[in-house]
């Protein structure tokens, strides 16, 4: 009788444990397809003009942006942010003289995911404008 309310308990116990989630919102997954028609760096990584898949890889907002003939891959961690509105998905670069590098990713869903400024993108925009901090100009794709 004791193993039987036992069992029971644990069952029940398993029960609810898998309940929430059962009903919990999957992560915001998105796979982008972008053309992208010169150079650019994400972080400290140049990557050849071309033909790009970017994707989410989990829910803490990791990156995988891939080269589509090439499958040179780099991963990325990106800051998750929420829009009001649900744009298309699209790329946004800053472009200091003829560098650019990645800064923010739309996903045709509810998030923006941005990029931090990488040493690399410090030091072009030192050397172009003599200030680190300067934004440089925006460039956007898609």
């Amino acid at each position: 009788m004791k193993r039987r309310i036992s069992l029971s308990l644990l069952f029940t116990m398993l029960f609810a444990l898998a309940l929430p989630a059962a009903f919990a919102k999957p992560a915001a997954s998105f796979r982008i397809r972008a053309e992208i028609d010169f150079d650019f760096y994400v972080g400290s990584k140049r990557l050849p003009k071309g033909d790009y898949n970017i994707e989410s890889v989990n829910e803490s907002g990791l990156v995988r942006i891939s080269n589509a003939k090439s499958g040179k891959t780099v991963n990325v961690l990106t800051v998750r942010g929420k829009l009001s509105n649900k744009p298309k998905s699209k790329l946004q670069f800053r472009r200091y003289g003829e560098q650019y590098f990645l800064r923010k990713i739309w996903d045709g869903q509810n998030d923006i995911l941005e990029l931090d400024r990488s040493k690399a993108e410090k030091k072009a925009a030192k050397a172009l404008k003599g200030n680190e901090n300067d934004e440089g100009d925006e460039v956007d794709k898609g």
